[in-house]
């Protein structure tokens, strides 16, 4: 018989993301590309490369989320 799993249920982030980029060092005076969807933004990640808020959030919960299928693929021996 297989390992039960946990519910795989997640609370939703708050409604304004994750990740707190009120810090001045968030922003720039140049417009560049963002460096996940390639549209200019004046917002700058903690690399201080370009990057929407919103895009960074969604790359992280995207790895997150690769990063728990991987796990529980190891850990229960599946593909």
């Amino acid at each position: 018989m297989p390992p039960s799993r946990m519910n795989s249920s997640r609370p939703d982030p708050p409604p304004t993301g994750f990740l707190d980029w009120t810090d001045r060092a968030h922003w720039s005076d140049t417009a560049k590309p963002c460096r996940y969807c390639a549209r200019p933004t004046w917002l700058r990640d903690r690399s201080r490369k370009p990057a929407h808020k919103v895009c960074a959030e969604t790359a992280i919960a995207q790895q997150a989320q690769e990063y728990a299928e991987a796990w529980e693929n190891e850990r229960f021996g599946t593909q």
